[in-house]
């Protein structure tokens, strides 16, 4: 288990079980509720409990989350009765990261479509595994904020974009190109950013030796948007480059709008998958504020 998924579980160990009761029956209303066929908007809970304020994702935000997150497929379903209960297991792949993630849950059988409601529960549990801490916190923040609720945490103070105008001879000579388009290049390796629907998001280049790479939209973005600035710069890149003082990254702008990011340092094959998934994530959120 990933130190992502272990950060949450320890947290939630810490909640009164009230919290987790109440969660489970708001799940349970919303699984009924999309039978159906009710739209679900409520995508987080912001409850109170024993003077404690509790924030999560809910059935239907954890649904959102994977939606945009994408590459996940059910591979298995498996239940079984006893006499008071259905118990479901769903085996769910991440075709990203090529792992394989279960997903377990169980309803009382005097409940309505209490198979619904275990199978539901059960996907719904393997989906989490999957959607990495440092989303939760922007997705929930993201979804108070459009609702005009206060955030769960201070927001990250702004940050001054570092500009392409240092002069060339004090720079470290570019390797990687700063492209969009797929090459043929033996020193590089591509990442193509991709989103629902197979949307082309953009590309991230990296140089064979690992110590440069490019990251460039399909086309160029606001870079103050919200998935810009708080969460690709400031949770991931301003973290990582804290966490490794080898790490830098330069951001190109023009007009505003973000054209590529450089990223200069060790960036092995982990460090890439998780950047590209960040960045394409950051990217397709963007892009959809843009075109409303």
């Amino acid at each position: 288990m990933t130190e992502e998924v272990q950060k949450p579980l320890q947290e939630e160990r810490q909640l009164p079980v009230e919290v987790f009761q109440t969660m489970e029956r708001r799940d349970e209303n919303q699984i009924l509720a999309e039978m159906r066929g009710e739209l679900l908007e409520e995508l987080v809970y912001d409850i109170e409990i024993q003077g404690r304020r509790v924030t999560n994702l809910s059935y239907g935000g954890v649904k959102e989350a994977i939606r945009r997150r994408g590459r996940v497929e059910i591979l298995e379903v498996r239940t079984e009765e006893t006499d008071s209960e259905i118990r479901a297991l769903v085996r769910i792949r991440d075709h990203e990261n090529q792992i394989d993630v279960l997903g377990a849950s169980t309803a009382e059988k005097n409940k309505p479509f209490a198979y619904t409601l275990a199978l539901n529960k059960a996907e719904r549990n393997g989906f989490a595994k999957l959607i990495p801490a440092k989303w939760y916190a922007v997705l929930i923040d993201e979804w108070l904020q459009r609702h005009g609720q206060k955030p769960t945490q201070p927001q990250p103070q702004p940050i001054t974009p570092v500009q392409t105008t240092v002069p060339p001879q004090e720079c470290e000579p570019l390797k990687v190109p700063i492209t969009k388009d797929p090459l043929t290049q033996s020193d590089i390796k591509q990442y193509p950013l991709i989103g629902s629907n197979n949307r082309a998001l953009g590309m991230m280049n990296i140089h064979v030796d690992g110590t440069q790479a490019s990251i460039v939209p399909e086309k160029p973005i606001n870079a103050e948007d919200p998935a810009i600035r708080s969460f690709l710069i400031a949770r991931v890149l301003e973290a990582k480059k804290q966490k490794h003082p080898e790490f830098s990254y330069t951001l190109q702008t023009q007009n505003g709008q973000l054209i590529a990011i450089l990223l200069h340092g060790n960036i092995d094959e982990q460090h890439a998958r998780d950047l590209s998934n960040a960045a394409r994530w950051a990217f397709e959120r963007a892009m959809e504020r843009e075109s409303k």
